[in-house]
């Protein structure tokens, strides 16, 4: 009984934690607040196991329309740094959302645009949101042995991005990374073309060539 007793209790300070930190994220990003809002990481890192965490702060966020361009750059900074750990702890489309408000927004013309994606995605036309001006750092994504490995193999794949569907542009920005990076709505995308494909390789071709 004891320990059962204990265990609820845990769980509702967790659940107090998780809801505190979306309110800091949401609240610090509203206010331009970078510091209350850098405190609730962690914990919404620690809540994505749940289902919540940055899924609850990013659908939260949303809602807010617009923030402080304090806020924005503080965030593309914060993006670039920790991107990938964020989109594989949020669903993409939410993940978007959330991006519209608190990045730097993009003002120019339409571009030209490739990814390294793997044919999985491709076939379900679930792209993901980074993309880059440069088809050969496309390319060096595609041709990544490591991702290769997937159902299908990969893709080179372009489109010619409408205004509306670029988020933010980090390669006009703070390209600190060479990526030439853009940050994409797939949903508003109009056309995408496959240029390469990659043939899948098995984890015996992978294994192979680490000892080469």
């Amino acid at each position: 009984m004891r320990s059962e007793m204990h265990f609820h209790k845990e769980m509702a300070g967790a659940r107090r934690r998780a809801k505190q930190a979306v309110q800091d994220f949401v609240e610090g990003a509203a206010a331009g607040d970078v510091h209350r809002m850098a405190k609730s990481f962690d914990e919404l890192t620690a809540g994505a196991s749940d289902g919540g965490g940055w899924v609850r702060a990013m659908g939260a966020v949303t809602r807010l329309g617009s923030v402080p361009t304090t806020t924005r750059d503080f965030f593309l900074s914060v993006f670039l740094d920790h991107g990938d750990s964020i989109r594989q702890e949020c669903e993409d489309l939410v993940l978007a959302n959330g991006l519209r408000v608190l990045l730097p927004t993009y003002s120019g013309a339409a571009v030209w645009l490739y990814r390294g994606e793997s044919f999985h995605n491709r076939r379900r036309r679930t792209y993901g949101l980074s993309w880059t001006a440069s088809a050969d750092v496309a390319r060096q994504f595609a041709e990544s042995r490591f991702r290769r490995t997937g159902n299908g193999g990969t893709v080179l794949i372009a489109t010619f991005a409408p205004p509306e569907a670029i988020i933010c542009a980090p390669a006009l920005l703070d390209n600190r990374y060479a990526e030439m990076e853009y940050v994409i709505d797939r949903r508003r995308l109009t056309s995408v073309i496959v240029i390469e494909r990659f043939a899948q390789l098995s984890h015996d071709d992978l294994n192979s060539s680490r000892q080469t």
